[in-house]
């Protein structure tokens, strides 16, 4: 065997490794979905009784493409149901159904999408995550 086909072997078996491990993260995803008991990943319409944002106060909504840039400018809102449903808006007009919650507490919420979409060019400037925090 030569060195070009000791490459090529390479590539197929790295290649062969990386979708095993894209399938097994995606049927993890998948079953933390559907486990009641489970809330890291989480259906958009369960965001809100899943928060455990404190009511009152102002809320800033930080919206990130998958890039780590920010998608617009941030939004401030009066309640934090406000805030997670202009996010829970923006998921869904991306054909997002589910996210993954990353942080839950009384001050901040952080959520993502649960795989990281690779769309070609357009790839970075998908909805990536969202971060809501009580600033008052």
């Amino acid at each position: 065997m030569d060195a070009k086909e000791a490459e090529v072997l390479i590539a197929i078996v790295g290649g062969l490794i990386l979708i095993v491990s894209i399938i097994i993260s995606t049927a993890n995803k998948q079953k933390a979905l559907e486990d009641p008991n489970d809330d890291s990943v989480v259906h958009l319409d369960e965001l809100i009784s899943k928060s455990n944002l404190q009511h009152g106060g102002e809320y800033l909504l930080r919206i990130y493409r998958q890039s780590g840039n920010l998608q617009k400018d941030d939004q401030l809102f009066d309640s934090p149901t406000q805030a997670i449903k202009t996010a829970v808006l923006t998921f869904k007009r991306a054909k997002i159904e589910c996210a993954c919650i990353s942080k839950n507490s009384e001050v901040e919420l952080f959520f993502r999408r649960p795989y990281h979409h690779h769309g070609g060019s357009a790839e970075g400037k998908k909805v990536g995550s969202i971060e809501i925090y009580k600033i008052k």
